[in-house]
This record gives structure tokens, sequence and C-alpha cells, in this order.
């Protein structure tokens, strides 16, 4: 009876092995093909047009502020009043933080001769019509007449919230002999969402040349025997606040300027051992020892290794800033050697070339 028990035993234990030795092949096959893949990765850095076209004929800049200041609420007591205060506050401060923001930043932006805050301008003129929170084109004709600005940055709204949640929690706290202990006490958070929106306004075209809200969240944290005390207990609150409203502006007139993007690209980097050298040139910066492997593969008999070494070419020359012998490049690749990937990548070039166009539109002026 042992010996049949310790033979069942001994079969469990080989279908066992059995199936954990299928499992480590199989996975052991699929780390094989992921780490044979033909290709890598490598991460260019391009230079973006902004997302934001300005025409060559807008030199001069006028920003309006169309956001309107909250009511305090009349039956709101103690905490809740005190929050609601700070938010009046805030409004008013970080409205204007955000216009001076933006303000500065149109100011380094050397396409506009002049550029100006219209803070004279009646809020009457400015006010919404039911229904419709853009300013209507007879006013932005007048205000770009009377101000003598070709377009209108406006602030179209500027709104703050704060969501007030209180937890039971502990403190360390002096007692009557000076001797810190752990008391009751409370913490109190507020999250306060920042949202504020932006138009900007063409007269000439008749235009809303661009329209965006931004949102920003701060939250602040404070500790004390009741809520009133936590509240007390917060720090720099009003000028992160502020700070963040500022930014807000600040990153909005950024968003006029190109920008640094991070892109992927593929090379192949196995076939030949031409190409595996290649590849190990390329992860040490040799980016020309690398050019001339893969030229000696340009002529190869093997359509699909010279399709891949006009791949890498047109990956050379993009890098390299060149995109139109890139995409000469890629095009032999797809066309000639019927390379798949190539047919993709030159999409993408040339989708570069004619952002590159629009780029070289806004910094040439």
């Amino acid at each position: 009876m042992i010996l049949r028990l310790i033979f069942i035993s001994f079969q469990i234990n080989l279908q066992s092995m059995r199936k954990f030795c299928t499992q480590f092949f199989l996975l052991a096959l699929l780390a094989s093909f992921v780490g044979c893949g033909s290709t890598k990765e490598i991460v260019l850095q391009t230079l973006e047009p902004s997302p934001v076209h300005i025409s060559q004929k807008i030199k001069r800049i006028g920003i309006v502020n169309r956001s309107i200041l909250p009511e305090l609420e009349e039956d709101e007591i103690g905490l809740n009043r005190m929050v609601a205060a700070e938010e009046q506050w805030l409004s008013e401060k970080g409205r204007n933080a955000a216009l001076t923001g933006l303000f500065n930043e149109l100011l380094k932006d050397n396409r506009f001769e002049t550029v100006k805050i219209l803070d004279s301008i009646p809020q009457e003129i400015l006010h919404f019509e039911m229904g419709n929170d853009s300013i209507s084109w007879t006013t932005v004709e007048n205000i770009c007449n009377t101000y003598d600005v070709d377009a209108i940055f406006s602030m179209a709204f500027f709104d703050t919230e704060t969501k007030v949640s209180i937890k039971k929690t502990s403190m360390m706290q002096p007692n009557l002999m000076r001797v810190k202990v752990k008391v009751p006490a409370q913490e109190l958070t507020l999250e306060t969402l920042i949202e504020n929106g932006w138009k900007i306004y063409y007269p000439n075209s008749k235009e809303i040349i661009d329209e965006i809200v931004f949102n920003d969240q701060v939250i602040s944290k404070g500790k004390g025997t009741n809520p009133i005390e936590a509240y007390k207990a917060i720090e720099d609150r009003k000028e992160t606040l502020v700070e963040q409203s500022k930014a807000s502006g600040s990153n909005y007139g950024q968003r006029l300027l190109p920008f640094e993007n991070s892109v992927e690209r593929s090379y192949f980097a196995r076939g030949t051992t031409n190409f595996e050298q290649a590849s190990i040139l390329v992860e040490n910066g040799d980016w020309q020892g690398a050019s001339q492997l893969w030229q000696k593969e340009l002529d190869n008999t093997n359509s699909k290794i010279a399709g891949r070494a006009c791949y890498n070419m047109a990956v050379l020359n993009e890098i390299n800033g060149d995109l139109t012998a890139a995409m000469d490049w890629a095009s032999k690749s797809y066309k000639v050697h019927e390379i798949k990937d190539a047919m993709e990548y030159l999409d993408i070039l040339e989708y570069r070339l004619f952002q590159n166009q629009i780029l070289e539109q806004q910094v040439s002026r």
C-alpha cells in the first residue's frame, strides 16, 4: 500500500514537472522572439510649430478681462464664510495675476510690436450676452479701432471652487507645563480648482484664432484643535494660489510659441553583421560610423536587406535635419524594396515636412 502511494505521488510530481517544463519552454520561446526583434528604438528631439497660428499681420495685441467676480454668499457662516471670502479674494487677485502672466510672455515675443492690457474698457461693453459667451464682432472691431490694436486676447472667465473636507486626527501641542503631548485634532483639507478660459479674436477675418480652458488644482492642509484653528494653520495658501494663476497665464502665452517634442523612431539593427555592428555604433552615438556600414548594404542582392539599409538612411537623414533626403530614402525602401514599415514612415516624414513649413513661417517673423 505504501509503495502504491509513493508511485502515485511520483506520477503527480512527474506531471507537474512536465507542465512546468512546457510553460518554461513557451516563456523562453516568447522571450527569444521579443529579444531578437529586427529593430531598435531611438528618441528624436523635434521642434514643433505652435498649435496657435498667428497671422503675420497681427503686430499689436490688446488684452481684455471678461471674467466676472463672484458675489459673497451672505448666508454662509463660520468656516464656510471664511473660505468663500478667500475665494472672492482669489478671484480678484488670481485673474490679475493670470493677465500679468500672459502679458509678460507676450512681451517676450518679438513678433508683436505692442502689447497692452486694456483695463479701461467699461465692463458693460464686455458683458456676456444671453446664451453667447463670445464678444460680438462689432464690439471687437470697436475696441481694436479705439485702442489701435490688431487682435484681442480675452480672458473669457476665471472661476474658483473649493471643496472642504475634515477628518479626525491628532497633533502634538504644549500643555500647561510646556511639555508637548498628543491631543485630539482635526485635519482640514481644501481642494481648490482654478479654471480659466482664453480666446483670441482677429477682426480682419472675423475669426476666433484660439479657444482653450486651463484647469489647475491646489490642495492645502492644516491641523488644529477645531476647524477654524486648522484653517488658520494653513500656510502660504493665498500666495500659492496666486502664483498658480500667474503660471496659467504664462502657460497660455507659451502656447503661442514653437515647442520641443520627443518622438520615437525605429531602425533596423539585425539582418547582417554590418547591421549588428552599426547598432553598437548607434548606441555609442557614432552615427557616421553606422552610416558607413549601412551604405555597404544598399546594393545587397537580398532586396530585403537593401531595403532595410535604405530605411536606416532615411532615419539618419531625418536626424540630420534633411527631411527631403529622408523622404527619398524612405520612398526607395518602400517602392523599390517593398519594406512595409517604410510606407508608414514616409507618411510621418511628409507630415513633418508640412509642419516645418508652418514652423518656418512662425520663426521667420
